[in-house]
Order: structure tokens, then sequence, then C-alpha cells
């Protein structure tokens, strides 16, 4: 990685697989390495007032110590900054007494854990551990029940009193919710308890359903044992089938394996054993009846056999999976699945474009109903989404699916408008959906810094800006265009005004479509096709405001052979166009052999500048390794259209060197092409070789060997 720089990545980089349904944590001033404390502190929030900030809630229940807990507990009518403890001291003091007890309890068993603790001690409390105990399991209060639930089994496991800890367990526990908090947070006693009380594969099981592979081990009589995660997955399916240990287990390994585009290395002998046994496991669990989410398996099944390159076989257990009763969220998991196998399978047909439509028609809808102000942010800032970064599933789905499967197949296919228009959909939809960009500029100082300033435009109703857009010249549909030639410009541009089906009025509808940035582009590639009058008629499309727009300005004047700076302006491309459609017009027209060759090489001077010192009329970017994505690994030297430019300039520079009658005209000619040497000795009387013969700086250039054509046309107008 570059220093003060970051990667960029590349679409089939984005993670596919999904089944752990991991809610986003509410930002707070909770401990952000304890999700039980966060939850609590909401829980707490639910039975008191939605007012009342996390952040003082949980100050009192897992900052303030049991002395300073007991000051408030005993003057409840002082003033308090913490809205929690007005809240309780005022309207339910039923919390208040709860929450003395529970800091009690915890300050008795932190006392009596102590390696130095003796029966005969003081612990300096109100209370004794029985006490709490007792009191714990006698208060009928319905909304906090299971709290002092918790409070009586802590309190009893601390006495050791592991029968009363289980019976409470079977009595009520057992019957509060499977995703009640409390009981997550009671189930490692019981475990304990069991396992004291002999009963090691009851507490296996449950420690297996809290994921605690260590402790599994422990009462398994494998102390210190290490494992791998397959193996420990096979552990916790034997005892605990449903954990959701599985699920973020499977998440967390999958995506370590999971390709990473074009930056992706991995052990593939270690990972093909794991991997083979990990595929094993999904088909037995997903046959064998003990698990209540065999979609899921078949899903990793699938997702393992596309991952060793079985795509028949990830087709066919999909398929499976499709059929299984499972979730919604596990179905679109799936379904994004079935749309990526149908992407690398079908033959790409009027059926499948049918389907395809069907398809993209479900997922745009989950881009849009899963946006929220974090995707919203990440977008408007434009970062993430240049550099191919993953921040929202949906949109990531859409892009690896379309941008590293569908197009290149298509590409291949000859299919090039429909992959131009599945491109344009998978870069700009997000954009255009939230319907801003925010780009920035960077502005240099006479000391060498810079300092950046930010715009906004819009995608709909269109407000041009000057600042820098990396965006709109950098992602896959961009390159794609720019590198296709023009005829494919074109004809997507005509695609654009007359769509001809529902997949082509679909797709224009969601991609980027703003004609002037079409039309710069058909004009553009015209230019680096050598097309000059239609680069006059689409160059000439554009309007005068988005020709602000380009990020590209020239700087010296094309026909000129010495570099030569001139004023930039935004009508460069047009008035280059129109010039050299000019010139081809009066080479063709004029017949005086001299005044043609001073056309000729007008024209050709302009053609090899075009692709050198003044490149920004053919292209968009040179030698830059902020664009992104994608376009900097161009290489316009050896592309096509250089090869093609560079053939026609040896050729008319041949032609204005054959044509030229007049001895001024010849000399003048190879004078501008730094000819010296031709120029003393064919044409020495002319004012040219009068110059050359005169001028001893030049002494060098006129001992050296003649200019190769071949070899130095193509350095006109060069550094």
């Amino acid at each position: 990685m570059l220093a003060c720089w970051g990667p960029w990545y590349t679409p089939n980089g984005y993670y596919m697989y999904r089944v752990y349904n991991k809610q986003p944590e509410i930002s707070s001033g909770t401990d952000s390495t304890n999700p039980d404390a966060s939850r609590n502190c909401r829980e707490w929030q639910r039975l008191t007032s939605d007012t009342i900030p996390l952040e003082d809630i949980y100050d009192i229940v897992y900052t303030i110590p049991l002395e300073e807990f007991e000051k408030i507990y005993d003057n409840r009518d002082a003033d308090y900054s913490n809205k929690f403890i007005e809240w309780i001291t005022e309207k339910d003091s039923a919390i208040l007494d709860f929450l003395l007890l529970a800091k009690t309890n915890e300050y008795i068993r932190f006392q009596r854990n102590s390696r130095w603790y003796y029966p005969s001690m003081r612990v300096g409390a109100r209370m004794t551990i029985e006490e709490i105990a007792e009191k714990a399991l006698s208060v009928n209060e319905p909304k906090l029940r299971d709290r002092y639930l918790l409070q009586a089994i802590r309190a009893l496991f601390t006495l050791g009193r592991y029968e009363e800890c289980v019976e409470l367990w079977n009595a009520e526990v057992v019957n509060l919710p499977a995703d009640n908090l409390m009981r997550k947070l009671i189930q490692p006693y019981i475990a304990g308890t069991e396992f004291r009380l002999n009963h090691s594969d009851k507490a296996i099981t449950y420690f297996a359903e809290m994921g605690d592979i260590e402790s599994m081990l422990f009462c398994a009589g494998r102390t210190g044992e290490q494992i791998s995660t397959v193996e420990a997955l096979e552990m916790v399916c034997e005892y605990a089938p449903n954990s959701t240990y599985i699920e973020k287990t499977l998440q967390s390994f999958i995506r370590d394996i999971e390709p990473l585009g074009e930056y992706y290395w991995e052990d593939e002998y270690y990972f093909s054993i794991e991997i083979q046994r990990l595929y094993s496991l999904c088909l037995r669990m997903a046959k064998g009846g003990k698990s209540d989410n065999p979609a899921m398996w078949y899903y990793t099944a699938a997702f393992l056999s596309d991952f060793k390159g079985d795509i028949d076989e990830a087709s066919r257990l999909i398929g499976l999976a499709e059929k299984c009763k499972k979730s919604d969220f596990m179905e679109e998991s799936i379904k994004i699945f079935r749309i990526y196998i149908d992407a690398k399978t079908l033959p790409y047909n009027t059926s499948y474009e049918r389907k395809l439509l069907t398809q993209l028609q479900w997922l745009d809808t989950m881009i849009i109903n899963n946006i929220d102000e974090k995707v919203r942010q990440e977008t408007a800032s434009g970062y993430k989404l240049d550099n191919c970064e993953s921040y929202y599933y949906w949109n990531d789905m859409l892009r690896r699916i379309v941008l590293a499967e569908i197009c290149p197949r298509m590409l291949k296919a000859g299919k090039h408008t429909r992959a131009l228009q599945l491109a344009n959909m998978a870069d700009n939809r997000l954009l255009g959906l939230v319907n801003k960009r925010e780009v920035t500029d960077w502005n240099w100082t006479d000391d060498g810094d810079y300092y950046e300033t930010t715009g906004i435009y819009t995608m709909s109703g269109y407000r041009y800006s000057q600042s820098f857009n990396s965006h709109d010249y950098s992602d896959h549909f961009f390159e794609m265009v720019d590198s296709l030639g023009a005829d494919t410009a074109i004809d997507y541009l005509r695609s654009v005004e007359r769509p001809a089906s529902d997949l082509d009025r679909y797709l224009n509808e969601r991609g980027y479509t703003e004609r002037d940035y079409l039309n710069d582009i058909a004009g553009t590639q015209c230019l680096r096709s050598m097309r000059y009058e239609e680069a006059v008629k689409y160059l000439g499309a554009v309007s005068e405001a988005y020709k602000d727009h380009l990020n590209v300005r020239m700087e010296y004047d094309p026909f000129s052979i010495e570099p030569r700076a001139i004023e930039p302006h935004g009508d460069f491309r047009y008035d280059f166009a129109c010039r050299m459609h000019a010139l081809e017009q009066n080479i063709s027209l004029t017949t005086e052999p001299n005044r043609k060759a001073r056309l000729i090489m007008e024209y050709t001077t302009g053609l090899c500048n075009s692709f050198n010192n003044c490149w920004e009329l053919t292209q968009y970017y040179r030698g830059c390794s902020y664009w992104g994505q994608v376009c900097e690994k161009r290489q316009w030297e050896v592309d096509d259209f250089t090869r093609a430019a560079v053939a026609r300039s040896e050729e008319y520079f041949n032609l204005a060197c054959e044509i030229a009658t007049d001895d001024e005209v010849a000399a003048e000619l190879n004078y501008a092409l730094c000819n010296y040497k031709t120029v003393a000795e064919k044409y020495p009387n002319t004012t040219k070789g009068e110059l050359v013969r005169g001028q001893c700086d030049n002494l060098c250039d006129y001992n050296a060997m003649p200019i190769n054509p071949k070899t130095y046309s193509w350095q006109l107008g060069g550094y």
C-alpha cells in the first residue's frame, strides 16, 4: 500500500455469504466491547423512557460503585444531573430497590471470590449473600422478575447451592423467550452448576449453545487442547445444533476464505482440507434432521461448491435450499446466490434476460427499502463507492453480480450495449437514489500545499460543478464505454435515446444517462478514432454548462509543433474536431501540391498532438494514481487507437514530403521536424537552409543522422 493512500478493490471482492443476521449496535456511550451491556442499557431505556440517554443508564448500572449508589438511595430528594436517576427516584422506586440489591450482590460476590476471603470476614454490606438470595426470590415485580432471577441464581451459585439453581432454571428461566437477555446471562451459571453436579453432558450442551468452546473442552476432559474452527463447529452441532454460535462462526469462517478479487491469496492446501470437512458437515446437518435451519446448511454447501469450482453442484444445492423452510433473512441470502449462480450458468438469451429483469427488480427493491442515513452519507461522500469498498450489502451484491459476472460474459458474447446498460446501473443506481454527490477539488497554494473545497451536484436536474469528480470518469461503466470504441459508444447513446425493450428502458432509467455526458464520451471516442466529422456532431451537442465539468483542460496549442501555451477553454475538443474536419475537407479538395503539403502537415501536427502533449483531446486521464478503480490500468501508448494514429501520421508525413514541389515548402516541412541536416544539404539556398547554416548552436543537430520519419514523426510536439 502506498503511504498516505489506500487500496482499491475489484467488484468480485464484495462479501456475498450471509447467514448471521447481526443488527447494528445503536451508537451510545456504552461499552462498545460488551454488546450485552449495550443491549441491557437499551432494555432499561425501554422500561423507563426513551428520552433518557443510554450514557446516563450505563453510568448508573455499570460505573457507579456501591458506596456512591447507597448515598443516592438514602438521599433521594437530592438534585442529580443524571436523567436515569431522576426518573427512577421520582417515578419508579422499584428499579432503585433492584439496583441496590444487584450492586450489593456484585460487591459481596467480588469479596467472597477473592483468594484472601475467609468465612469469618465482614464484607461491610447492608445485606448478606443469603439475604440477597432470599429477597431476590421473594420480590413479586413482574417487569423485573427475570432480573431478580439472575440475582438469585448468582447469589445461590456463590453459596454453592447448585441444586436450587437448577430448580429455578427448570421452573422459571426456561419459560423465558430464547432471546431474553437475562436468560442468556443466567445460562453460564447453569452450565457451571451442571458440571459441578457431575452432569457433564448437560454442561457441555449449555456451553455449546453459548459457543463456549474452551468450557466444552474442559468439561470433556480436553483442557488446553487447540482445535480448528470446523472441529469446533462439529462439536457444537453435536450438542446444540441450533446454537447462534453456528451462524456467527460460519459467517466468520466463510468470509475468511471468500475471494477478495485481485487481492486474494490463501494457503490453498490448508483451506482445501478445512473446506472439504465443512462441506461434509453441511450435508450431514442439512439432511440429518437435527437442525431447525437446513436451508442455511444447503446454502453454505452450495457456496463452498462454487468456491471449489463445481458450479453445477452449487446450482443443485441452492435449489434444495430454496425448497426448505427458512427465515426472511435466509431467503434473501439464498435469492442473491441464485441470481449469482444464474449469471454464471444460464445462456444469455432472451429467456435469461426476462428472468434477469425480474431478478434486478427484486434486488432494486431491496436497495431502495434498506437505505438508511449511514448509507446516504457514505454514498454522498463517494469515496467508498469509487474504490469499490463495501458499505451497503444490497448495492454491493448488485455490483458484484453485474460487474464481476454478467458484464464480462455479455462482452464476451458481443452484447456490448447490454453490458454497458448493466454496468451503468451497477455504478450509478445508488447515487441516483441518494440524489446527490459530494465532490472534492484540490486547490494548490503558492507554497506547494493544497487545500480541499467541496461541492454537491445532483443527478436529477443536474447542476454541473467545476469540482473534481473522480466517479464519472473512473467507474466501471466509464472504463468500459471508454475502451470499446466509438461505434459501441454511439450504439449505447442510441439505445438511451430509443430503447427497444422493457429491459432497455428499465436499465436506462436506473443508470446515469445524462446526454451531455454521453455525447462527450462518444465525441471523444470519435476524436480517438480520427472520425472528426462525427466528433463535430456529438461534441456539438454538449451544452456549454457541461464543458466546465470535464475534469481536464488543454493547455497547449494542438497545431503548434513546439509546445505553445494557450488559454484553457471548455470548447477545446469541439474546436479541434471542427478544425480537423475542415482540414480533411480542404486536403481532399486542394490540388496545388505545396498548399496541400502544408495542410497535410498541419493535420498531422494536430493528430500527433492529440495523443501526446494535448492528450486531453482524446483521453480523460494520463499517469494519475488518483483515478481509482480501473482507469489507471490503461496503457494509452500501446493501445489500438494510438497505433492507428501513429500509422496515419507516418503515412501523411511521407505524403507531405513527396508532393511538395517548392524547395521553400520542403525546407519548412523538414525544419519543422528538426531535420536540420536535410534542410542544410538539400535546400541550402532556401530561407530555412540559410538559417540552419548560419546557426552554430545547431551544429550538433546539423551533424546528426537524418531523422527517420517512422520513429520521429510521433514526437511532434513532444517535450
